[in-house]
C-alpha cells in the first residue's frame, strides 16, 4: 500500500487493545494503531475511514438499540461512498438459536462461552437496519459452517500435539465444510451473517 495505508483498530477494553496492537504489528504489512473506543460513541472524527470491518463486534449488547446505535456510528465515521462489511451472530444457526436461549450463567460456569454474548439481528433485519442508518445493503452471505465449538476445541488440541499431516486433514476439512455456502441452507448451517455495504451521501 502507499504511505498513507494505516489499519486502527478498536476495542472497548484497553487490555485487549494492547494486545491487539502487538498482534496486528506482527500480521500487517502497513501502519498499525490501536485505539480504545466504545463503538456506540466512536473517539475518532467523522468521515475519516475509507472501509470498516465490524467482524461479530456488535453481538455482546443487551438490546437492539445499542446495535443502531453503533450502525449510526459507524456511517458518521466513514467517508462517503465507503465500504463497511459486518457480520453477526446468525440467529437462524440451530446452536445460535439455543445458546441465545439459555442463561449466560450457566453458559459461562460450564466453560461454553467466555463472555457475554447478546442480541444479534437476521440477515433481513440487519440488511434493514443498515438501511435505515444510511447505508446500502451490496452483499449477503452466511460465513463459518463448521461446527464451531467442535473446531475451536479440536485446533487448540492439535495445536499442541498434532503434526504437520494433521493439522492440514483438518484444515481441509474445515475448508469442506465452508462449501455449505453455495447452499441454499447457508443461512442455516452458517454461524455468521455477513453482509457488505455502501455509506450512502449525505
Amino acid at each position: 500500500g502507499s504511505e498513507s495505508d494505516c489499519v486502527v483498530g478498536t476495542d472497548v477494553s484497553l487490555v485487549i487493545a494492547r494486545a491487539a496492537r502487538q498482534r496486528m504489528a506482527r500480521a500487517w504489512p502497513v501502519r498499525c494503531r490501536v485505539a480504545v473506543s466504545d463503538v456506540r460513541h466512536q473517539a475518532f472524527k467523522s468521515h475519516v475511514f475509507d472501509q470498516i470491518l465490524s467482524n461479530s463486534t456488535l453481538d455482546h449488547f443487551p438490546d437492539r438499540a445499542d446495535i443502531v446505535a453503533s450502525l449510526e456510528e459507524l456511517r458518521r465515521i466513514l467517508k462517503p461512498g465507503g465500504t463497511l462489511i459486518i457480520t453477526l451472530d446468525n440467529p437462524w444457526n440451530p446452536v445460535v438459536w439455543v445458546r441465545n436461549r439459555l442463561p449466560y450463567r450457566v453458559l459461562k460456569r460450564v466453560g461454553v462461552i467466555p463472555y457475554y454474548m447478546g442480541v444479534t439481528l437476521s440477515r433481513p433485519e440487519l440488511i434493514r437496519a443498515l438501511e435505515s442508518s444510511g447505508f446500502r445493503a451490496c452483499g449477503s452471505t452466511a460465513v463459518v459452517h463448521s461446527p464451531r465449538a467442535l473446531a475451536i476445541l479440536t485446533a487448540r488440541i492439535l495445536a499442541g500435539r498434532g503434526g504437520i499431516r494433521i493439522r492440514s486433514c483438518f484444515q481441509r476439512l474445515l475448508w469442506a465444510f465452508e462449501q455449505l455456502e453455495g447452499l441454499p441452507t447457508k443461512y442455516v448451517t452458517g454461524y455468521y451473517v455477513a453482509v457488505r455495504a455502501v455509506r450512502i451521501e449525505d
